[in-house]
């Protein structure tokens, strides 16, 4: 699976795309939101303990469990906040959506499972890219979690997931003038 890192600077990514800009002083709880909603079909690893690897990328990882928890979001932030439109869901629901296919898109490791339940309750069947984005870790044993291709997989995804947030920056704001954006959180 991608680490935390890939999930949130995707959905960072997402933020920027649906905003158009990025300012960490203004944006910082719309971003944690985004980032959030992006990490949370990992909410399943607190099954591991009770029901082991094998009950992770399941049901969490499903486009039914995207459109769920995205529409039952919107719905709480729609009573506080009216002005919030359809594209705002959309941009939610996306966001958690590419959580599942970023983990589709990585190597697994659970040769017993081997991929990613994207459309449960309505098929069991797990799927997996054939070609890989991104490398995998092995989360069973703990000399494998602390070791030199987890860190190699670790620098690989940033720097995916960083480009991908770059670009999606320059072509939202029309230039990568993130020196603006640090500015800003240097003055709070």
């Amino acid at each position: 699976m991608p680490l935390p890192i890939a999930h949130s600077v995707i959905s960072a990514s997402m933020y920027v795309a649906y905003k158009g800009s990025l300012s960490i002083k203004d944006d910082y709880k719309w971003l944690a939101l985004f980032m959030s909603v992006g990490l949370f079909p990992d909410v399943d690893f607190i099954t591991v303990p009770f029901m082991g690897f094998g009950s992770h990328r399941g049901f969490t990882h499903s486009f039914l469990f995207a459109f769920i928890i995205t529409t039952l979001i919107f719905v709480y932030l729609k009573k506080r906040d009216s002005a919030l439109t359809a594209r705002f869901w959309s941009f939610l629901f996306l966001t958690m959506a590419i959580h599942p296919l970023c983990d589709f898109f990585t190597y697994d490791y659970l040769v017993e499972r081997g991929g990613v339940k994207l459309f449960s309750p309505f098929s069991e069947r797990y799927f997996e890219s054939p070609v890989p984005i991104f490398m995998g870790i092995e989360l069973r044993y703990l000399h494998t979690i602390f070791s030199a291709h987890t860190l190699l997989a670790l620098a690989y995804e940033t720097f995916i997931s960083g480009l991908l947030f770059l670009t999606v920056f320059y072509f939202k704001t029309g230039s990568l003038n993130l020196d603006r954006v640090l500015r800003d959180r240097a003055e709070d």
